[in-house]
C-alpha cells in the first residue's frame, strides 16, 4: 500500500516538508494558532450536528433548541461544546494576535500573514454575531436589534447594510434565515479559505520564532513533525477536556422565546461584544457615531495596517515603547470596558401592577363584568342590520 501511494502521491516530499526544522526558542505560545484551528474544526463538527435538528424559522427555532437540549441524544453536550467553544475561540484568537504583537512577528516579510489573520479575527466575530440570533430567545432577538441598529449608523451605506441584514424593515423570519445562511454556509467557506491561505503563508515564510534567534537558530530547531505536532495535539486534548467539562457542568443559557413587543427587555450582547456595548454609553446624541462607527473602524484599520505603520527592526514588545504603550492601552481598555459592561446593572422594568389606592379608585363601571368579557370574545360576527 505504501509503495502504491508513493507512486501516485508526493508523500516523500510532503513528509520532508513536515519534518522541516523550526526556529529555536519556540515556546507554548506558538501553539495558539494550532489551537485556534482545532476550535474552528470543533465548531464546524458540532455545528453540523446541531443543524440536523434545527429549523431556522421564528415558529420553530426556539423549540428546536429546546428539543436538541432535552431530547436529542448527546444534544445538550454538543450544544454546550458549540457554545463554550465559540467563547474559547474568541479568547484563543485574541491571545494568538497578542503573541504575534509581543514578538513583532507581523514585520517583514510576514505582512500578508498578519493581514489574513486580522480578516480571520473579523470572521470569528462574524460567527459570534450571526450565531447568537439562532436560539431565537429574548437575548438573541434584542441583542440583534441593537447590533443591526448600530450598523445602520454607519455613514452612506449604514441603512443599506441594516436593511440587507434584516431582510426588510424589521427583524423577523427573513433575518433569521439570512443569519443562519451566513453562519452555516457563507462564513465557514470564507473561514476555511482564509485559514488555507494563512497556513500556506506560515509554512512558506516559516515560523518567526522569538527575537532571541540568530540566523543560524532559525534553521536548527526541533522538527515540526513529530515534535511540534505532538505538543499541539496535547494542547488540543487539554482544551477539549476543559470544554467538555464546561459542556457537562455549566448549563448553556436559553431565555424565553423572543417577544418583539417586550419593550422593557434590557438587551445584552455576548461577552465578547460587551466592550462595544459599554463604549456606546459614553457617546450620546450627535456623538453617537463616534462609538458606533468611527472608533471601532479606526481601531480595526490601524490593526489591519500595523505591519506597514511599524517598520522598525523586530524586537520584543517591551523594547518598543510606543508599541507597548498602544498595546497596553488597547488591551486594558477592552478588558476594562468588558468588565464594566458585564457588571453594569440592568434596566429596571416599570411596575405596571396597580397600587391599593389605584385599585380603590376603579369604579364598578370601569371593571368589566363576566358578560362584557364574553361579548368581547365571542360577539364579533354581527351584521350591519344587527348593529343598527
Amino acid at each position: 500500500m505504501k509503495q502504491f501511494l508513493n507512486e501516485r502521491l508526493p508523500l516523500d516530499g510532503m513528509m520532508s516538508h513536515l519534518r522541516k526544522p523550526l526556529p529555536k526558542h519556540i515556546n507554548l505560545l506558538f501553539s495558539l494558532g494550532s489551537l485556534a484551528m482545532f476550535l474552528l474544526l470543533l465548531q464546524a463538527a458540532t455545528g453540523a450536528f446541531l443543524a440536523l435538528s434545527y429549523s431556522p424559522s421564528p415558529e420553530h427555532a426556539h423549540n428546536a433548541v429546546q428539543y436538541i437540549s432535552n431530547e436529542v441524544p448527546f444534544g445538550k453536550f454538543v450544544r454546550g461544546l458549540h457554545h463554550w467553544g465559540a467563547s474559547a475561540m474568541v479568547i484563543i484568537v485574541f491571545l494568538h494576535l497578542l503573541r504575534v504583537v509581543l514578538y513583532g512577528s507581523y514585520k517583514k516579510p510576514r505582512e500578508l500573514t498578519w493581514v489574513v489573520g486580522v480578516f480571520l479575527l473579523l470572521v470569528v466575530l462574524g460567527f459570534g454575531f450571526t450565531g447568537y440570533l439562532l436560539p431565537w430567545d429574548e437575548k438573541a432577538y434584542w441583542a440583534t436589534v441593537v447590533g443591526v441598529e448600530i450598523a445602520s449608523t454607519a455613514p452612506v451605506l449604514g441603512e443599506f447594510v441594516a436593511k440587507v441584514l434584516r431582510g426588510g424593515s424589521e427583524i423577523g423570519a427573513v433575518t433569521l434565515s439570512r443569519f443562519y445562511a451566513l453562519h452555516t454556509i457563507w462564513l465557514p467557506w470564507l473561514a476555511f479559505g482564509l485559514v488555507g491561505v494563512h497556513l500556506f503563508l506560515v509554512r512558506y515564510y516559516g515560523s518567526s520564532g522569538t527575537t532571541k534567534n540568530t540566523p543560524e537558530d532559525m534553521k536548527t530547531g526541533k522538527p515540526f513533525f513529530p515534535d511540534q505536532v505532538f505538543e499541539d495535539v496535547v494542547g488540543m486534548l487539554i482544551l477539549f477536556v476543559i470544554l467538555a467539562c464546561a459542556a457537562l457542568f455549566v448549563p448553556v443559557p436559553l431565555e424565553d422565546v423572543a417577544d418583539p413587543t417586550n419593550a422593557d427587555y434590557d438587551p445584552r450582547p455576548e461577552w465578547y461584544f460587551l466592550f462595544l456595548f459599554q463604549l456606546l454609553k459614553y457617546f450620546q446624541g450627535p456623538f453617537e457615531i463616534l462609538g458606533t462607527f468611527i472608533i471601532p473602524t479606526v481601531g480595526m484599520l490601524l490593526l489591519l495596517f500595523l505591519p506597514f505603520l511599524d517598520r522598525k527592526e523586530r524586537e520584543v514588545l517591551w523594547k518598543r515603547p510606543v508599541a507597548l504603550t498602544v498595546t497596553s492601552v488597547c488591551v486594558i481598555g477592552i478588558v476594562g470596558l468588558t468588565i464594566l459592561g458585564a457588571s453594569s446593572p440592568k434596566l429596571e422594568t416599570q411596575d405596571t401592577t396597580p397600587t391599593e389606592n389605584e385599585t380603590q379608585q376603579v369604579t364598578p363601571q370601569e371593571t368589566p363584568t363576566e358578560t362584557d368579557e364574553e361579548e368581547d370574545v365571542f360577539d364579533f360576527q354581527l351584521t350591519e342590520d344587527e348593529l343598527e
